[in-house]
């Protein structure tokens, strides 16, 4: 028995946007005139909170300040949208392992809980290397009821597409999306992202330095 589903989890997993993100959050801060600046170390430690509005808003509650979130997350998507308009590179690896799933006629997810704007940014900063059509499955937090690190993202990719569990592969970036993976009963495999490679990761997962087409063609443990 082969996979029957490859599962591309958060926007990190396709392209290194972190720090795109992270200038994107600062660039608000400034037009918004709030005197915040997010420098890499802070970033870092932030994004173990799931979420833009959510980051925004625990460090509003950290600081003891009122800000206006929904601004800030607007001219933070904004920010993002004009950096990836330019065009982003695919992460290494991830063609052809994209490539080889087709080849084998496996159903392609990705299955990001973002926010939708993100999401469609992201497709169209990488229109050069991938179409979207591709995708069998693309989430958003619009989709499912709670977000990641809760598994209702997968469980709705799952369903959507008609795979079970144990027939699917998911690569993520981070601990807490991976852990969103496992809760759903899927096989994982971890490609951090430059801001997540010293983190540590949780039982159930196996962290990968680049995704190599091989692990598609190994079988699926049975359930």
């Amino acid at each position: 028995m082969a996979y029957s589903a490859l599962l591309l989890g958060s926007i990190g997993v396709l392209a290194e946007t972190s720090d795109i993100q992270r200038r994107a959050f600062n660039t608000a801060f400034e037009l918004n005139e709030v005197d915040w600046h997010w420098d890499e170390e802070t970033y870092r430690a932030l994004l173990e909170v799931p979420g833009g509005k959510a980051r925004l808003n625990y460090y509003a509650k950290a600081q003891a300040v009122e800000v206006d979130i929904d601004a800030l997350y607007e001219a933070k998507l904004e920010a993002f949208e004009t950096v990836l308009a330019g065009g982003v590179e695919l992460r290494p690896g991830i063609a052809d392992l994209i490539a080889e799933a087709r080849t084998q006629e496996m159903k392609i997810g990705f299955v990001t809980a973002t926010d939708p704007r993100q999401v469609a940014a992201l497709l169209k900063g990488l229109e050069s290397a991938i179409d979207s059509s591709i995708f069998d499955f693309i989430g958003d937090r619009t989709i499912a009821a709670r977000t990641k690190p809760a598994p209702d993202i997968y469980n709705e990719a799952l369903r959507q597409l008609d795979v079970t569990a144990n027939a699917a592969l998911a690569i993520e970036d981070t601990p807490e999306s991976a852990e969103a993976a496992v809760a759903a009963g899927i096989r994982t495999l971890v490609y951090p992202g430059e801001q997540s490679r010293d983190r540590s990761f949780g039982e159930g997962v196996e962290v990968i330095d680049v995704p190599h087409v091989s692990i598609l063609r190994a079988a699926p443990v049975a359930a």
